[in-house]
This record gives C-alpha cells, sequence and structure tokens, in this order.
C-alpha cells in the first residue's frame, strides 16, 4: 500500500504539473476523495456492476469506477472515445481494446489514452477499481456532480 501511495502522489504531482487546472469554476482548491475510503462512496450505476462517482474542475473531470463481476458477468460496455484519459488501476487487472491493439495493466499502474483514440476495457478480476481523470471536462455527458444517471457513452444501455 506505501508503493501505491507514493505513485498516487506522483501522479497527482505531474497532473498538477501537466494538465490544465483543476479547480471548480470559481477558482477554489477542493479535497475530492480519500483513495482508501473512496470505494465505500460510489453510486450504483448498474446495480451489481458499475459503481462510479465523478467530480468537475474548470478543464478537467475525474471519476472513479468500480466494476463488479456477478452471475451475469461484468456490465456491459462498448467502445469509448472521448478527450484525453490517464487511467490509475487501483484494484484488479483490466484488459483494454485501443485502436484495435491489446493492453493489460493492473493494479498500480497509469495509463494514458490519447484523445478520441477508440478504446473499450474489460476486467479481469472478480472486480476492479479506476480512477481516471479526463480532459477536457466530460460534463456535458456526466452532467453536474452528484448526478445519479450520467449518459456514460461508454454503457451500452441497450443491454440492461
Amino acid at each position: 500500500m506505501k508503493t501505491l501511495n507514493r505513485l498516487v502522489t506522483a501522479v497527482g504531482l505531474v497532473l498538477v504539473l501537466v494538465l490544465p487546472s483543476t479547480a471548480g469554476a470559481e477558482g477554489a482548491v477542493r479535497h475530492l476523495f480519500n483513495l482508501n475510503t473512496v470505494t465505500d462512496e460510489l453510486k450504483a450505476i448498474v446495480p451489481g456492476q458499475l459503481y462510479m462517482r465523478f467530480w468537475h474542475g474548470r478543464d478537467i473531470s475525474v471519476g472513479v469506477f468500480r466494476m463488479v463481476r456477478n452471475e451475469q458477468g461484468h456490465f456491459p460496455g462498448k467502445i469509448n472515445r472521448h478527450g484525453e484519459e490517464v487511467a490509475l488501476a487501483t484494484e484488479g487487472r483490466l484488459q483494454m481494446e485501443i485502436e484495435g491493439k491489446t493492453y493489460f495493466f493492473g493494479e498500480g499502474e497509469v495509463m494514458i489514452i490519447p484523445p478520441q483514440m477508440p478504446h473499450t476495457g474489460t476486467c479481469l478480476s472478480d472486480a476492479c477499481t479506476l480512477v481516471s481523470w479526463f480532459t477536457p471536462g466530460r460534463l456535458d455527458e456526466w452532467g453536474p456532480e452528484g448526478n445519479d444517471d450520467p449518459e456514460l457513452k461508454f454503457l451500452d444501455r441497450s443491454t440492461q
């Protein structure tokens, strides 16, 4: 856990230096979540399979996603395309298909997905948790913070 905490701190520093300001529209600095307890605060998007919570800054959105395998498997996903994403796996192992290539990453690893690159992810373990930073922000897709029914373009709602 000590190594993971160091990694999260390093990623945070890189994001502060490289990405646009994460301050809200009013310019306020905000404490968003504690990595050790955030999974307890996630909202069910697909009950029993997909949980999420998100926050918006002026030019960036942050999402925490937890995917859980149940008797139906994992949540119904589809190809996604959006702005640049930095994803940190905090639990589990994932297989990512990005522009036809397969990548694997797991707990403690970080992946950068370039803007508008088609991709889909599959959790290979019973549960996977990702913390992802997106620029530009995803307010148009997810709605305001606290929205219980974000659009989530990567979710295939036709199978629900």
